[in-house]
């Protein structure tokens, strides 16, 4: 075998090991990206506990991570960013020993599991009648720092006091009238508030699982 047919074999030879390499270590790389084939919740209610457990019912969601090929991203950390949610506020303790909360960045943080699944509640509320800012859309999603969704926020305890009660009720009200459809007010994530958003905060009151507020609060 003459000189250039050797190179020519070493050279197909090196190039067949790097395929094999990028294939073998794809999942960890390009592959485990977050892609468009996440599902993410359209709409988050914050809400309140009973002193030990967050009223799930009204506030639970999953996220589930999926990678460019479609292939659930085990291990991907999803952070739930309502920085841009100015009239909205998160509890310090989360009363969930899975998550993590940056009260600087305002930020949950959570790990997918096997499935490339978080299932949240989020303890929080907002700053009473008035005082209303953000419309639709007004939460992030991150997979691994990717955006993925870009939710609706809603609370149920719009005055961040006593737990549900009539000056959340009252807050409602005045973000009806306003004719401004805030998101904090905005429980079935129609982006119009109106009566099904009523219906959804009285059954939510009456449940009685909204009767404690944030211990403390993010910022």
């Amino acid at each position: 075998m003459n000189r250039r047919a050797v190179v020519a074999l070493r050279r197909q030879s090196l190039l067949t090991a790097a395929l094999a390499t990028l294939a073998l270590g794809a999942p960890n790389r390009v592959d485990a990206m977050p892609g468009a084939n996440s599902t993410v919740p359209w709409i988050i209610s914050l809400v309140g506990s009973n002193g030990a457990a967050p009223a799930s019912d009204f506030g639970g969601f999953t996220v589930t991570v999926r990678d460019l090929a479609n292939n659930p991203v085990v291990g991907a950390t999803v952070t739930i960013d309502l920085s841009f949610a100015t009239d909205l506020e998160i509890c310090a303790d989360q009363l969930d020993p899975s998550v993590t909360v940056n009260c600087a960045s305002k930020t949950v943080s959570a790990i997918t599991d096997a499935a490339g699944q978080v299932s949240l509640t989020l303890l929080g509320g907002s700053n009473g009648a008035g005082n209303a800012t953000t419309l639709a859309n007004g939460g992030r999603i991150y997979a691994n720092g990717t955006l993925i969704g870009s939710p609706t926020v809603a609370a149920f305890d719009l005055d961040g006091e006593n737990g549900m009660g009539a000056n959340d009720l009252a807050a409602f009200l005045s973000d009806f009238a306003s004719g401004q459809n805030f998101g904090r007010s905005d429980y079935d994530g129609s982006g119009i508030l109106g009566a099904n958003d009523l219906a959804v905060f009285l059954r939510a009151f009456a449940s009685g699982a909204q009767v404690v507020s944030c211990a403390a609060s993010c910022p």
